[in-house]
């Protein structure tokens, strides 16, 4: 494989455990970026392998971050140009999504903005949602185009509470 230049620049990847962070972790260090990301349990080698396979691309470091914890994000964010924020919670069988789930995802994108705030060197942060945040109505019909006019019905969900709505709820917030 061809040696990668560094082009100078540094990015943070929120939630790089997940499998979309990290192909773009992957792309983003194959374009030359030093790369910091965050995930939950570093010491857990078994669910970061595929991260650190990746360090063979080029500069990558890995922090531990927990989205409930406003500091934790300051260390991976410092330097960065760019801030990706794709992490959020995830528990399907959660008995209980709005704490489990809705809250957590709030408070973790205001944490993540928080330090990109105190960062000061960041001059974009990109915040990823899901097709859960435009797919959950009661619209009815085939063939349909959604938009950023079809967000999720967050009342629909609140009352229905299908089975996971938590999820679609805490990427629509």
């Amino acid at each position: 494989m061809a040696s990668i230049k560094p082009i100078g620049k540094k990015a943070c990847v929120i939630g790089g455990s997940g499998f979309m962070a990290s192909l773009l972790v992957k792309q983003l260090l194959q374009k030359g970026y030093a790369v910091n990301t965050t995930v939950r349990d570093p010491d857990n080698s078994k669910k970061i392998s595929h991260l650190l396979a990746l360090q063979s691309l080029g500069e990558l470091k890995i922090f531990g971050a927990e989205l409930t914890a406003e500091n934790d994000f300051d260390a991976p964010i410092a330097g960065c140009e760019l801030v990706f924020q794709l992490a959020t919670p995830v528990n399907f069988a959660s008995e209980d999504p709005e704490n489990d789930m809705i809250k957590p995802a709030i408070s973790g994108v205001l944490n993540v903005l928080k330090a990109c705030a105190r960062g000061k060197g960041v001059k974009r942060v990109i915040l990823t949602s899901s097709a859960a945040a435009v797919t959950i109505n009661e619209l009815k019909g085939t063939d349909l185009v959604m938009d950023e006019s079809n967000w999720t019905d967050v009342e629909f969900l609140t009352n229905a509470k299908p089975p996971t709505w938590g999820y679609p709820v805490s990427k629509n917030n």
